[in-house]
């Protein structure tokens, strides 16, 4: 019997933050711990602690979305550019004959 070795399948990320998460996954969601904490920062001598420990959860848990979703196997943030990109294109073509219908 022949014996065949595989190729490593290189089209996912490494897992490397406890097998869970890959490096850009882990960016996206301290960016939105550093987010968070700014936002209580700026709101607790304002509004008072509790309040702000409210708006800093909320703005702690806006990197998530980034981190692990995921749409037609593309990253929220790829997805997002991508369809930037899609609606700066100019969708008419040109047609310069003017006997065609």
């Amino acid at each position: 019997m022949n014996n065949y070795t595989m190729p490593p399948d290189m089209s996912e990320k490494e897992k490397i933050i406890g097998g869970i998460l890959n490096i850009n996954q882990f960016f996206w969601v301290l960016g939105g711990l550093g987010i968070g904490a700014i936002i209580f920062t700026l709101l607790f001598d304002l509004i008072g602690g509790k309040a702000a420990l409210v708006f800093g959860l909320i703005g702690a848990t806006s990197g998530l979305p980034f981190a692990l979703y995921k749409k037609n196997e593309l990253t929220l943030f790829q997805y997002i550019t991508f369809k930037q990109k899609f609606k700066r294109k100019v969708h008419k073509l040109p047609n310069r004959r003017k006997d065609v219908l």
